[in-house]
């Protein structure tokens, strides 16, 4: 009888032991879940932070990845038949265009009229029109710019007008509407190139060449 009591009890101090062991271990696998699930969540909070900006980015890229005809390809039923104009935005497409005020890239004066603002900027003459840096342009007529390089897109904003340009197209979104540019934009001096008649109308201004000051002068559009 001495010795059955004896054997309870030493199963009952194993089956004590084995039970806490496992209340232990259960208590374990729970902090260590926790644990992880923390570190998780805060890797993931610092990803977000990371790819902030390149979401914004890809947005504009995703509009166009559908836009590689780039207009390349146009109806000629929607050819405008007059003559182009290097500081006119047409917003068609346009086979011949006017002689350029000059065919050497240069360094050149960018100013509004009425006003004391004015930049120094190079100046590009390529495919029937003039190139300058949209960025620098942009700044000058009052606008927002923001150039993304992952998806080389140059958004530019005042009150009226988004303008959206792509390194590469000729193409643009203004105002989300899909408009032919009369040249292909392109990265150069660390700016996107794009023709003066599509920075400067878009944004409600004309430039007009001035030979003896070698400048361009810009007032608003009527």
């Amino acid at each position: 009888m001495k010795n059955k009591k004896i054997s309870v009890a030493v199963s009952l101090l194993v089956v004590g032991l084995l039970t806490n062991g496992m209340q232990a271990k259960a208590d374990d696998d729970d902090y260590d879940h926790d644990g992880y699930e923390h570190e998780k969540y805060e890797k993931y909070d610092d990803h977000d932070d990371d790819y902030d900006h390149d979401d914004y980015d890809y947005e504009y890229e995703d509009d166009y990845d559908d836009d590689d005809d780039q207009y390349e390809n146009y109806d000629t039923t929607n050819v405008v038949n007059e003559k182009g104009k290097w500081n006119i935005w047409t917003r068609s497409v346009v086979v011949d265009k006017e002689a350029l005020p000059f065919t050497d890239s240069k360094q050149v004066v960018l100013k509004v009229t009425g006003t004391n603002k004015e930049v120094n900027l190079f100046a590009m003459p390529k495919d029937g029109e003039i190139f300058v840096p949209g960025k620098t342009v942009a700044k000058l007529l009052g606008a927002t710019a923001t150039y993304y390089k992952t998806s080389e897109i140059l958004v530019i904003q005042n009150a009226n007008h988004e303008l959206i340009y792509r390194a590469g197209k000729n193409v643009a979104y203004d105002n989300d509407v899909k408009t032919p540019l009369p040249a292909h934009a392109f990265y150069l001096n660390n700016e996107l190139y794009l023709p003066i008649s599509a920075i400067t109308n878009g944004l409600g201004f004309i430039a007009e060449w001035q030979e003896e000051n070698q400048q361009f002068v810009c007032q608003p559009l009527n």
